[in-house]
């Protein structure tokens, strides 16, 4: 660990001058070793295009091993490899590969990865479209207080898609996001009257 430490000091020039390439070694003889938060940081490197050429298939490759061994650093970058996928970012653009990376992410109980599944399951993203899937999958998200979860579920009761309409319970929903300050929320609930 303190060499993943010092590695840090070189990565971001704290005590020493900072030093990429240097870092990006270090970072790899760590990361080969098994440890799961070098191979995030490596990822990183290689993602950003610092201190190596950017190389978004081999900062999926790193990640992926971080996420195999269970990092939590390493399943919110599982979410990010399926947003590359979602949206073509160094790999080509894939639904449905993006949906099953989301859906690794989700069955570790990222909430993002639960929020985006939902979101794949309620547009039809990489699967088949499915509302009632999606209030599942928005719900456990949105029980762990995620604001793009909370905005999606209050739409659901509101318009009674995969769920009977209950507008009580859609500005329940819509007033969780929007104390987190989701803007789309805020306009829901001035729309239903309710804000502030």
């Amino acid at each position: 660990m303190s060499q993943f430490h010092l590695t840090q000091c070189y990565y971001q020039g704290v005590g020493v001058d900072e030093d990429h390439t240097k870092a990006v070694d270090m970072f790899r003889s760590l990361a080969e070793c098994g440890m799961a938060q070098a191979q995030v940081a490596l990822g990183r490197c290689f993602e950003s295009g610092e201190g190596v050429d950017q190389d978004y298939s081999t900062a999926i490759e790193w990640y992926s091993k971080a996420a195999d061994q269970g990092s939590e650093d390493g399943r919110l970058h599982i979410f990010w490899i399926g947003m590359c996928h979602r949206h073509g970012g160094g790999v080509s653009k894939d639904y449905e590969k993006a949906f099953e990376w989301f859906g690794k992410s989700a069955n570790q109980h990222n909430s993002y990865g639960e929020w985006i599944v939902g979101f794949c399951c309620y547009h039809g993203y990489g699967v088949i479209k499915d509302h009632t899937k999606a209030v599942e999958w928005y719900r456990k998200s949105a029980e762990q207080g995620n604001r793009y979860a909370q905005d999606w579920l209050g739409h659901c009761y509101h318009g009674g898609r995969g769920v009977p309409q209950d507008i009580d319970t859609a500005i329940f929903w819509y007033r969780k996001s929007a104390d987190h300050g989701w803007p789309y929320a805020i306009n829901s609930l001035k729309e239903l009257g309710k804000w502030p």
